[in-house]
């Protein structure tokens, strides 16, 4: 079904992604950016597999080392160790325990670190992507103009899907979907620069990010509660979030500005109140007001 711009579907029937993804019509090849920020809810390998089941031609997949993607995290001993080689064996880890390892091997699937890219010095001249994005105003920090992976820019006349997770989160990010899902393409492991002070960069930086990425692609999303969704009331619940589970809803749109807004208005989120919403509306277009009732409307809200 469709609410205006957005694309729903509620369904634990397998086929869901197809349904979404043919609205898509995604031009390959088709980088996908999935959310694997935290271990204790991410972008789950029956997620991944149902996605990649429901395309055809090239695909890769891309993350960056996160903070909370580890062994530790997962027993509640913490972050684990931020030491390249430690990420490297939590990298690794954390795509056996999944079993999200074995779908990429299935479907032939290229996985790509953005950080182990950065730290290789395969990337894009940074004058070539700062000439790209001067469509939009330049970014707060400069040096994110040099951290896009020469093999995903290699890709640019594909699609770029923000595959995000549904989640809630404290303020000031409230909802973490496909906008907040290109954070991650900020190298890492510690982006704390670019949260800022009590967040004061959070949603600048944000924005950013979302300005390189859809300078160079085409930008599309997709948030996906089919397994898991997740929230997290105060900045302590990040790492272990409350879980529903099973809700077998997925939501898709080719402009991720509306998408994000309407789930906030189905969750009863004023996205007006949301500081990089408002700013990402202002820098790459307005939400559509009449989606976001119909979506509020559907009585699909995950979360009371």
């Amino acid at each position: 079904m469709r609410a205006g711009k957005v694309i729903i579907e509620k369904s634990h029937d397998h086929t869901i992604y197809k349904k979404v993804i043919s609205e898509l019509k995604l031009k390959p090849p088709i980088i996908i950016k999935p959310n694997w920020g935290t271990v204790n809810n991410y972008t789950e390998a029956q997620v991944i597999d149902g996605v990649l089941s429901a395309i055809n031609g090239e695909t890769i997949i891309t993350e960056s080392y996160g903070w909370a993607r580890t062994k530790e995290s997962l027993e509640g001993k913490g972050l684990g160790s931020l030491k390249k080689q430690d990420l490297r064996k939590s990298d690794k880890w954390f795509l056996e325990t999944s079993g999200i390892g074995k779908i990429l091997e299935k479907h032939d699937t290229e996985y790509l670190n953005v950080t182990e890219e950065v730290w290789a010095g395969r990337v894009t001249d940074q004058e070539t992507v700062k000439e790209i994005a001067e469509k939009y105003p330049p970014v707060q920090f400069e040096e994110m103009y040099s951290q896009v992976p020469e093999r995903l820019f290699e890709l640019r006349e594909g699609t770029f899907l923000s595959l995000a997770k549904y989640r809630l989160n404290h303020k000031p990010i409230v909802v973490s979907l496909t906008l907040k899902n290109l954070f991650g393409m900020i190298p890492g492991p510690s982006r704390r620069k670019y949260h800022g002070k009590n967040d004061k960069h959070l949603a600048q930086t944000i924005v950013d990010i979302n300005k390189i990425y859809r300078s160079i692609f085409n930008v599309k999303g997709m948030v996906d509660a089919v397994h898991t969704a997740s929230i997290g009331r105060k900045p302590e619940e990040a790492i272990n979030p409350t879980t529903a589970k099973d809700t077998g809803l997925l939501l898709g749109s080719t402009d991720c500005v509306t998408l994000d807004a309407a789930i906030a208005s189905i969750e009863d989120k004023n996205p007006d109140e949301i500081e990089y919403l408002k700013l990402a509306a202002s820098t790459f277009g307005e939400w559509d007001p009449e989606t976001l009732e119909k979506a509020k409307s559907l009585g699909i809200r995950v979360f009371s």
